[in-house]
């Protein structure tokens, strides 16, 4: 890292500007501007209301149950509910409720812990200037999504079609925001995506966080 140029010193997202600042002054590199990222749960498996397919018994651990049939949630693409992220953290930033993962962008360093832990890898770390989001990680079609939750992706790709900046594509069967595109080229389009979905609040404005907590919070309540 001291001798390649191409390394910069901003890295270290826990440490953020003043850790870069310290390294670019021993590498003797300049510092430059990191983008501030957040970790966010590609999943809507609370408000989608999704039920068990079976009850687990086994090693209470997200990665040990999704050895299990891809875990005891119908949707195989969804958060397991076990918790391992929350371990993982060590910042205090998620909070599990209704055994599912809440994330306080306030306390959240990037460290990208949660994201290397999750076994259904729907844990990703994204601007915090992010302007929408897409809370699921399904591959399934529309017709088994529907059968399992009420929140899911349908893909019928009305927010690719829409999305003026070409952000939103599908990859490897997954409806996928280019938050670079998206945040470039700004607010004009305001945001056509959301109102294309017809999964209502699938396509949400980046405040996902406390929709999550209220939500969670109200379906355990």
């Amino acid at each position: 890292m001291v001798h390649n140029p191409d390394v910069p010193p901003n890295l270290c997202f826990p440490g953020k500007k003043p850790v870069a600042d310290k390294v670019a002054q021993i590498t003797g590199k300049a510092a430059g501007a990191a983008e501030p990222v957040v970790a966010v749960v590609h999943c809507s498996r609370v408000p989608g209301d999704v039920h068990k397919k079976y009850s687990y018994v086994g090693y209470g651990t997200c990665t040990g149950a999704d050895l299990a049939f891809s875990g005891p949630m119908e949707c195989q693409y969804g958060c397991v509910g076990f918790g391992e992220c929350a371990n993982a953290c060590q910042f205090g930033a998620i909070t599990m409720v209704n055994n599912f993962p809440v994330i306080d962008p306030e306390k959240c360093v990037a460290c990208g812990a949660c994201v290397k832990t999750c076994p259904k890898r729907i844990i990703k770390l994204i601007p915090k200037s992010a302007r929408v989001f897409i809370p699921c990680s399904t591959k399934d079609s529309a017709k088994v999504t529907m059968a399992i939750c009420q929140a899911g992706c349908i893909h019928d790709k009305a927010c690719i079609r829409k999305c003026p900046a070409e952000a939103i594509s599908e990859v490897d069967g997954i409806v996928t925001v280019d938050h670079k595109k998206c945040i470039a080229y700004g607010p004009s389009c305001e945001e056509v995506c959301i109102s294309a979905c017809k999964k209502v609040n699938l396509v949400q404005s980046f405040t996902i966080t406390e929709s999550y907590k209220k939500l969670a919070q109200k379906k355990a309540a």
